[in-house]
């Protein structure tokens, strides 16, 4: 009998760390989509249309029975202790915060304290290359993640290459963050991009479909190859957060961006 129930035991203990394991992909939703909506406002849309996950933005207002914008400059540490509860019982993920950007070691100190506070535990930043060693090292001293962003060839990060090799110098706690749509006005093919990436540490990307005009459309109606690059994702197997952002703004973004969901429902979670 004590052989059985230890049998049984090891078997349950195996069921609920199978069932813990994270999922290879997170779908979120970049907050800058609505970026004309309070920060309350866009949580509840984000939820409306179905996502799990938010990635948060510094443009937005607080809004709800808050004052100030979502940034450290504009917020009391009261306001930071209630908004942290409000984002802690607000029934999404509040995974990352971005993009964010910072001159020095002083205002970097701020972000990830910020970050911290509000329990998020990644930034998302597209940094001058010579302040990686500094942003590395406090992502290693507040044990939060960094993942690296890129606009099209406004700065080294659009190359992958270029971000692969960035990342690969540094710990753990640093990895890409790319953004595939902007890939596609630069000349990279982003099935070959993420290739290129997944040889490092790939944390999120800002999963975007673009037409041949770069512009945003539904998952799976564009250029971005969608599939393989998931495919390439699924490979390498390591947990990717998935970011939706359409830069698109019109009366047509929530339709937009919820046939974007139900594609990543149907492509990404077979």
């Amino acid at each position: 009998m004590k052989k059985t129930l230890a049998g049984l035991g090891l078997c349950l203990l195996a069921a609920v760390t199978c069932g813990a394991a994270e999922a290879p992909f997170t779908l979120a939703l970049q907050a800058y989509t609505f970026k004309d909506r309070t920060m309350v406002e866009t949580i509840e849309t984000a939820k409306r249309l179905g996502f799990k996950a938010i990635e948060l933005t510094s443009v937005q207002q607080l809004g709800g029975a808050f004052k100030g914008s979502v940034k450290y400059s504009d917020m009391s540490p009261e306001t930071v202790t209630a908004v942290r509860a409000y984002l802690d019982g607000c029934g999404l993920q509040v995974r990352s915060y971005g993009v964010v950007n910072e001159k020095d070691e002083a205002g970097w100190r701020r972000q990830f304290e910020f970050a911290r506070a509000l329990g998020i535990g990644m930034l998302l930043t597209e940094p001058p290359p010579g302040q990686l060693p500094l942003i590395d090292r406090l992502a290693q001293e507040y044990k939060i993640r960094v993942h690296l962003h890129n606009h099209a060839k406004t700065s080294p990060w659009w190359d992958p290459a270029f971000m692969a090799a960035q990342v690969a110098a540094c710990s753990e706690w640093v990895g890409a963050g790319a953004d595939i749509g902007h890939w596609v006005p630069a000349g990279v093919d982003p099935a070959e991009g993420i290739r290129q990436l997944a040889a490092s540490r790939v944390f999120a990307l800002h999963f975007v479909d673009v037409n041949k005009d770069g512009k945003p459309v539904p998952y799976g109606t564009g250029v971005g190859k969608l599939d393989k690059v998931l495919e390439t994702l699924k490979a390498k197997g390591a947990p990717v957060m998935l970011t939706c952002e359409y830069e698109q703004w019109d009366d047509q973004t929530e339709a937009n961006v919820r046939a974007c969901v139900a594609w990543f429902n149907q492509h990404a979670l077979k």
